[in-house]
């Protein structure tokens, strides 16, 4: 018994190792430090967000080829640009349908460009890259620039940051039910729940912030809500990238893989936090 138990607490300790490892870490502070410094700076932040756009669009055309299909890049990045412009600029409300039109009409085009062979291939796989990337990341600036926007946005970043850490923690040390085995090995409910405690209860705490300074029940709801949304905006990249049957999206962020593997939980977790503090009354 005290083998069994010696050598249980030796895998944990080598799992943690492997995956709280000094560059991770350090990259993954890094990353942070950038994303929350930019929030201070309306401009910057959209940039930033613009940035993590196009580099995704890339992923996303290499995810594509590997599962036979294309994507128009430019169309996509156009998408990208285009829905956080007018999101700073407060313009995207009213003109989003003209948008939405010209990024249909562009992806058909595009795709025609090229010829029969592929078309509904790439013109779908556009149309998703402009919506899960410029329509999904267009929440964060629209969120930015509310009232309030700065102090919003970073205590929605913080509870997604936190499930993401405290799900791997969670799920290290106490994980034993796999969640989705075939789309994240790795996933357990154990994490999960680990996860969602944790980010529940910060979203309570960090409402008594005096910057944030809303009702203890809505920082309850928007902390169990941004957990959630994380852990399936996780396990939808996740079912991206066993459809084209690669490990990480990317290689840009040493430790973490690629931009969408950063920032995979974000993307959802914003358009929910938007509706719900919209709902709320607060936005």
């Amino acid at each position: 018994m005290i083998g069994d138990a010696a050598a249980t607490s030796d895998d944990v300790a080598a799992k943690a190792g492997e995956g709280l490892n000094g560059r991770r870490l350090v990259n993954g502070t890094l990353v942070a430090a950038i994303g929350l410094g930019s929030v201070a700076w309306s401009p910057a932040f959209t940039a930033l967000l613009i940035v993590i756009g196009i580099i995704g669009v890339f992923e996303l055309k290499n995810i594509a080829r590997r599962t036979g299909n294309e994507l128009s890049a430019s169309v996509a990045i156009a998408a990208c640009v285009a829905y956080a412009v007018l999101a700073y600029l407060g313009m995207l409300e009213r003109n989003e349908w003209v948008l939405g039109g010209a990024i249909i009409v562009a992806s058909l085009v595009s795709a025609f460009a090229h010829g029969s062979d592929r078309f509904a291939g790439r013109c779908g796989m556009t149309l998703f890259a402009s919506m899960y990337l410029g329509k999904l990341l267009s929440y964060f600036v629209l969120l930015r620039q509310s009232p309030h926007g700065a102090a919003f946005t970073v205590w929605v970043i913080v509870l997604v940051a936190l499930t993401d850490i405290f799900g791997m923690i969670g799920g290290l040390r106490f994980g034993r039910t796999k969640m989705a085995p075939r789309l994240s090995p790795h996933k357990t409910w154990e994490g999960a729940l680990v996860a969602f405690v944790v980010a529940t209860l910060a979203g309570v705490a960090l409402s008594f912030v005096p910057q944030i300074a809303q009702p203890w029940w809505l920082g309850l709801v928007l902390g169990a809500s941004c957990a959630v949304a994380a852990e399936v905006g996780d396990l939808f990249e996740s079912a991206l990238k066993r459809n084209a049957q690669i490990k990480d999206s990317g290689q840009l962020i040493a430790g973490h893989g690629g931009v969408l593997d950063r920032f995979d939980s974000y993307l959802v977790a914003g358009v929910v936090a938007y509706t719900v503090l919209a709902l709320a009354g607060r936005i």
